[in-house]
């Protein structure tokens, strides 16, 4: 039995890791992981904060901030949430938008190719 908490997290491995994007209210930030590996992060700018493997640096994960004034954003221009019709990728899409670098624009861009395929659920965003 660990001692402590530390001890356990070293201890126990996530099992069952299915990749889904997880909204925090709260903090009106976005989480997705499509890799179960180790990582550290890394900031991009104000909005994106990305993940990286621990043995390889590959992305592994991101957090985007400002998630209820970039879908107010897209509203603006017809882009809206039903049920699971808007994909993640438009987070970025939106994001890359105000990025003032070109380096933050290539990240916005890398990660915006892997969620293309993953859907935004409307009901886990707190909008239904």
């Amino acid at each position: 039995m660990a001692e402590n908490l530390m001890e356990y997290l070293a201890s126990t491995k996530c099992e069952n890791f299915a990749p889904k994007p997880m909204y925090s209210a709260q903090g009106d930030f976005l989480t997705f992981f499509f890799r179960d590996d180790d990582a550290y992060e890394k900031r991009v700018d104000d909005l994106l904060t990305i993940y990286l493997s621990e043995s390889t640096n590959e992305l592994v994960g991101c957090k985007i901030k400002g998630v209820r004034d970039i879908l107010r954003t897209l509203g603006d221009f017809g882009v809206t949430i039903r049920e699971k019709g808007l994909m993640l990728s438009m987070l970025f899409l939106a994001g890359m938008a105000v990025s003032k670098t070109p380096e933050s624009k290539e990240q916005y861009e890398l990660i915006g190719k892997q969620t293309a395929h993953v859907p935004l659920d409307a009901e886990a965003l707190c909008l239904v």
